[in-house]
C-alpha cells in the first residue's frame, strides 16, 4: 500500500503534463464576434491578452480555460461604434459566442425658448444609423442624407457619429443645432428660431402700376416699386398668415390679391381689380320707392372692371356703368372698384340725383344730394 501511494506521487507530474499535451492538442479557445459592422476592426481584450482584427471577426486564445471578463472595441473610420462588456466562458478547441451592441452616447438639449409640450429630435449621418432603431421620416431641408434616430425629450440617446443635428419643434417654431464629433453627456444649446423670407411676386398687373404693398393685417409690411414687384417678408413665427398685396396706380389701390403663405413659401399671387363695398343714399327716399342705385367710373379707371353697356350719362363722357343695385330701406349697397372721380347715381321714377366723389379707396358710405 505504502507503495502503491509512492508511486502515485510520482505519477502526478506526468499526469499533469498529460493534461498540458491534451490541451495543446485539442487547439486554442476561440472567441467569435456577432454582428460587427463591415470593414470595421475589432480589439478583444481578455485576460491580459489582446488582439485585433479587422475582417474575420473569430479570435483565439491560448492557455485559457474557464469564465472569463472579455472587453470588445469596435472602430470604423476613427470612431468607437460598436463593443462589449461581460464574462465569457473559454475552453480549448470550444468556440465562444458574442454579439457586439451599438455604441451610443447622450446629449442634453438647452432651448429656453422652448415650452413644455416641444419635440427634440436628433439626426445623424446615414452611414451611422445602423444598429438603431431609425425612423422612417424624409430628410427635411438642409438634412440631406441624415436619418431621424431619436424624437422625444430633451435628453436625447443616440448612436456614435462624427456628426449630429439636433432639432427642436415647438408648434410652428422650428430651429436647429449642429454638434461635430459629439461625446457623451454633452449639453447641446440650441438658438432661438429663425424663419426663412416669404417671398411672392403679383402676376396679371395692369399698366402703369407705380408700386406694390404687401400688408398683414392692417399694417403693411414690405413695399416694391420696381418691377416685378416681388415681396420679401420675414414672418416672426412658422405660421401661415393671410397677406394682402395691393398694387398701387394714380396714388390708390387699383388692384388687390390675396394668399395664405408661411415661412421659405415662394409664391405668385394673381391679381384682380380692387372693390370696396359702399352705401349709397339720398334724403327723402322711402321704403315705398322703387329706386336704383348707380356707380360709374371715368375712363383711366375702368381697366379690369366688367362694365355695363349702358351710355353715358349727360356731361360724363367716356364714363362707364360698373355696378347697379335695387334701393332697398332707403339705401343701395354697391361694389364699387377704387377710383377718382367717381359718379354715383341715384335713379328713380321721378328723376335721377346723383354726384361726384374725388377718391373712392375704402368702405363709406355716400350721400346724394
Amino acid at each position: 500500500m505504502r507503495f502503491a501511494s509512492r508511486l502515485f506521487l510520482l505519477a502526478l507530474p506526468l499526469l499533469g503534463g498529460c493534461a498540458e499535451l491534451q490541451r495543446e492538442f485539442q487547439g486554442p479557445a476561440r472567441l467569435e464576434l456577432a454582428g460587427v459592422k463591415a470593414g470595421a476592426c475589432a480589439t478583444v481584450k481578455v485576460a491580459g491578452q489582446a488582439s485585433t482584427r479587422c475582417d474575420s471577426y473569430t479570435f483565439r486564445f491560448t492557455g485559457l480555460s474557464g469564465r472569463y471578463p472579455v472587453e470588445v472595441l469596435v472602430e470604423w473610420q476613427g470612431l468607437q461604434v460598436q463593443g462589449y462588456r461581460g464574462e465569457v466562458d473559454l475552453a480549448p478547441g470550444a468556440t465562444a459566442r458574442v454579439e457586439v451592441e451599438r455604441s451610443t452616447l447622450t446629449l442634453e438639449v438647452e432651448a429656453t425658448w422652448a415650452g413644455s409640450g416641444a419635440q427634440y429630435e436628433a439626426w445623424v449621418p446615414g452611414d451611422y444609423a445602423f444598429g438603431v432603431s431609425a425612423y422612417p421620416d424624409p430628410a427635411p431641408g438642409g438634412l440631406e442624407g441624415m436619418v431621424l434616430v431619436y424624437r422625444g425629450g430633451r435628453t436625447l440617446r443616440v448612436p456614435t457619429a462624427p456628426r449630429a443635428v439636433v432639432r427642436v419643434l415647438d408648434g410652428a417654431a422650428e430651429a436647429r443645432a449642429v454638434v461635430e464629433n459629439p461625446t457623451d453627456g454633452m449639453r447641446v444649446r440650441v438658438p432661438e428660431p429663425t424663419y426663412a423670407p416669404i417671398v411672392l411676386t403679383p402676376s396679371g398687373l395692369v399698366g402703369g402700376v407705380s408700386c406694390v404693398a404687401a400688408y398683414v393685417g392692417s399694417l403693411e409690411a414690405v413695399r416694391s416699386c420696381t418691377p416685378p414687384f416681388s415681396l420679401k417678408l420675414t414672418p416672426p413665427d412658422g405660421q401661415s398668415r393671410e397677406v394682402v398685396l395691393r398694387a398701387y396706380r394714380d396714388g390708390f389701390a387699383y388692384q388687390e390679391g390675396r394668399v395664405v403663405a408661411r415661412s421659405g413659401d415662394s409664391l405668385q399671387v394673381p391679381m384682380s381689380r380692387k372693390r370696396v363695398a359702399v352705401v349709397l343714399t339720398a334724403p327723402g327716399l322711402t321704403v315705398d320707392q322703387t329706386a336704383y342705385g348707380e356707380v360709374w367710373l371715368r375712363p383711366e379707371d375702368q381697366e379690369g372692371v366688367a362694365l355695363y353697356g349702358d351710355p353715358s350719362p349727360d356731361g360724363f363722357p367716356g364714363y362707364r356703368l360698373a355696378d347697379r343695385a335695387v334701393v332697398v330701406n332707403g339705401e343701395a349697397l354697391l361694389s364699387v372698384p377704387t377710383g377718382r372721380f367717381v359718379l354715383f347715381r341715384v335713379v328713380q321714377v321721378g328723376g335721377v340725383r346723383q354726384g361726384v366723389v374725388d377718391l373712392v379707396e375704402e368702405e363709406r358710405k355716400v350721400v346724394v344730394p
